[in-house]
């Protein structure tokens, strides 16, 4: 999961290219106004509404309500009478103007929420392929040391997490528990786009093998992280990977 994206799917690099789309509506309003007449108003505007849908689609929400808002105004200041004012004095152009603006809106949410979708997909996907190394690490009968240094890094990945750490006492009970199946039972519940922050006091996942607990993994959430209930299931499944390992090297040891 990128940390580098806001939730709202800006970056730097797609300010400055909203920027570029606003410019590229302003030159080419301006550019057309000896067409007007023969363009028409109408036309005019399919024109600056593609160049929004591109800027919507290429840079997101911010980048389709900026463009946007400057097509709209470039449009008001060459197209409508009286010419080169923002006043409006056709309803039809008020209506066309607002619609503007709006489209960019629209299509930039579209953009953000495949982004998301994009990006939540792939985390899922990284998710899986840890999840495949530890589990032939844990078939291969590796130390519970390797599988620990392989689950951290999974966890950390997965769930978006500043550190994991495993402990064998009691000294975090008291930390909201991640459930078998992915729930998390704590009040202050942030939604941020992917899914749902981790407590910011942090969070527990039980490591137990037989009915036998072993100890816990303590997580460090990043507060500014969303991570969906299927990460967190799969983060369960890390920590009974890592239960086995620990069971394995215990049983080797009682029989050594």
């Amino acid at each position: 999961m990128s940390r580098s994206h806001r939730s709202d799917g800006t970056t730097g690099e797609s300010v400055g290219a909203s920027a570029g789309f606003a410019a590229l509506a302003i030159g080419v309003a301006a550019a057309l106004v000896p067409l007007r007449d023969e363009l028409g108003s109408a036309n005019a505007a399919l024109l600056l509404v593609m160049i929004v849908v591109a800027a919507a689609a290429v840079t997101g929400r911010v980048g389709g309500v900026v463009t946007g808002v400057v097509a709209s105004l470039a449009f008001n200041f060459f197209y409508t009478k009286p010419y080169l004012t923002l006043r409006i004095h056709s309803g039809r152009d008020v209506v066309t103007t607002v619609l503007i603006v709006v489209l960019g809106l629209a299509v930039g949410e579209l953009g953000v929420a495949r982004s998301r979708q994009s990006a939540t997909r792939r985390s899922h996907l990284r998710s899986m392929r840890s999840l495949e190394t530890i589990g032939a690490l844990v078939s291969a009968g590796a130390s519970s040391d390797e599988v620990w240094q392989e689950v951290r890094r999974g966890l950390v990945e997965t769930l978006a997490v500043l550190d994991a750490r495993f402990e064998v006492d009691e000294a975090n009970a008291h930390l909201p528990l991640i459930e078998r199946d992915g729930r998390v039972d704590f009040h202050d519940k942030k939604y941020l786009g992917e899914g749902f922050a981790l407590p910011a006091i942090g969070a527990t996942l039980n490591v137990e093998a037989d009915g036998v607990r072993l100890g816990r993994i303590v997580l460090a959430p990043d507060p500014s992280a969303g991570v969906t209930r299927e990460q967190r299931r799969t983060a369960v499944a890390m920590a009974d990977q890592l239960a086995i390992a620990l069971r394995g090297r215990q049983q080797s040891q009682s029989t050594s």
